[in-house]
């Protein structure tokens, strides 16, 4: 996983496969954003004073699936 980019940046958490879950973790008091993939806790992904202001409005975008997600 990425943020804002699929081919720039530093890479974060582990490759998502077709099938799993994952887990989303906002602390509006530290203002982090955190995920899971499969139950495995992947760390802070993103840190910002602005998460610890409302309102928030959830949403996911996939940009596409590459190769190696498919296995």
């Amino acid at each position: 996983m990425r943020h804002h980019s699929n081919a720039h940046g530093e890479a974060y958490g582990k490759p998502v496969k077709r099938q799993g879950v994952i887990g989303v973790f906002l602390n509006m008091n530290k203002g982090t954003l955190c995920f899971s993939i499969d139950g495995e806790y992947c760390g802070k992904a993103y840190q910002d004073d602005q998460l610890k202001t409302g309102p928030i409005f959830p949403a996911v975008s996939l940009l596409h699936l590459a190769e190696s997600f498919l296995t």
